[in-house]
Order: C-alpha cells, then sequence, then structure tokens
C-alpha cells in the first residue's frame, strides 16, 4: 500500500481518516493525518516526522484541502519535486476512495480518477429535474 497523508486546515484530514475506518480502509502504518491550525499540535513536526520516515522507494499520496491554500503551499514547496510523491488538493471522499487503493499510480490515473469525481460533483436540485424530465 502507498503510504497516505491528509493535511488540512483544521480537523477536516481527521474526519477523512476516521471515514477510512468505517469503509475499513485505514491503515495506521500508511495513513496519517496532520492538522494545520489546531491549538496544541505542532503540524511543521509530524510532518518532519513523517517525511523522515518516507523511504525513496515508496510512493506516497498527499492530500490538501484547499488549492493554493496556506497548507497546499507548505505541502507543494516540500514535495512538488519528489518523483515518488503525488499530491491532490481538493479532498473529498470520493477522489479518495479512489485513489487509496490503487498501487501503481502514476499522473495519468490519478489525472483521470480525479476527471471522474470532477464529473460526480452535482448540484442535486437540478439533477432530480433533470431525472423528472426523462420520466415524461
Amino acid at each position: 500500500m502507498n503510504k497516505v497523508l491528509f493535511c488540512s486546515h483544521g480537523r477536516l484530514c481527521e474526519g477523512m481518516v476516521d471515514t477510512l475506518k468505517v469503509f475499513s480502509l485505514y491503515d495506521e502504518n500508511h495513513i496519517k493525518a496532520i492538522p494545520f491550525f489546531v491549538d496544541g499540535v505542532n503540524s511543521n513536526d509530524l510532518l518532519d516526522k513523517w517525511d523522515s520516515e518516507l523511504k525513496s522507494d515508496e510512493t506516497a499520496l498527499i492530500f490538501t484541502d484547499v488549492m493554493f491554500g496556506s497548507v497546499n503551499q507548505l505541502i507543494m514547496s516540500k514535495y512538488q519535486h519528489r518523483e515518488n510523491v503525488y499530491i491532490v488538493s481538493g479532498m473529498n471522499l470520493m477522489v479518495v476512495l479512489e485513489l487509496i487503493a490503487i498501487e501503481d499510480l502514476d499522473e495519468d490515473i490519478i489525472t483521470s480518477k480525479i476527471q471522474n469525481c470532477k464529473d460526480s460533483i452535482v448540484f442535486t436540485r437540478n439533477l432530480k429535474k433533470n431525472v423528472s424530465e426523462d420520466d415524461e
């Protein structure tokens, strides 16, 4: 299994890990969460520890909450240059479920899965109208 790290403003990342437990997809050896801007949490030390445990032959997938937000900028500045680390911003459960189970990640697979997830985000009121119109 690839290493997976969730990083967010506040505890959103911990909620994502908790949700993976519901789906029996949590592996404490491979999946971690680091909340930023949380009192009593030294996020930078946790990130340094995670980084020191990441081996050069391991693939890592890092999810951040907001593209170009401060957390994402920190992660990008630290990992964007690494070939074995993939960063996905705008984390949501759908994209996480699509990507964490894939062993042999590459840019094409990640891009395709993200597009699939984008296509699944809908305003359901409009969806209901379209379904109702199709029923007529």
